[in-house]
């Protein structure tokens, strides 16, 4: 059974590792509250990168409750390869509550999925 922490070997930490997926992305999934990008990796893992600036979600305390969920979501799907994905809080994103921006999330992972399948 796979280990479901979130430690620091699953977290983009680098701003080179952030710019290595901006800049090569090989997927791309968009929403109007949300934009993920990811790429394959070579490590035996996945890892996610978050991006939710102060200018989309001006409080603190909704940032934080976004970036808790998409956590909480991305350490629970269990990815066939091992990619590296950054999400982008988009405005309007904090106006969901907890359970449709899991909703959304979950969504948004499975097309991750089918098209790292595809590719």
């Amino acid at each position: 059974m796979p280990s479901l922490t979130f430690g620091k070997c699953r977290r983009l930490l680098r701003p080179s590792e952030f710019q290595d997926v901006f800049d090569t992305n090989t997927c791309r999934i968009s929403h109007p509250n949300l934009l993920i990008l990811a790429k394959h990796n070579a490590l035996s893992h996945s890892r996610l990168g978050l991006v939710v600036g102060k200018k989309n979600i001006p409080l603190a305390v909704r940032r934080n409750a976004v970036k808790r969920v998409v956590r909480e979501t991305f350490r629970q799907e269990q990815f066939s390869q091992p990619v590296d994905v950054v999400f982008l809080a988009r405005r309007g994103v904090d106006r969901l509550n907890p359970s449709e921006t899991a909703l959304l999330l979950q969504q948004s992972w499975g097309r991750l999925q089918r098209r790292f399948r595809g590719i």
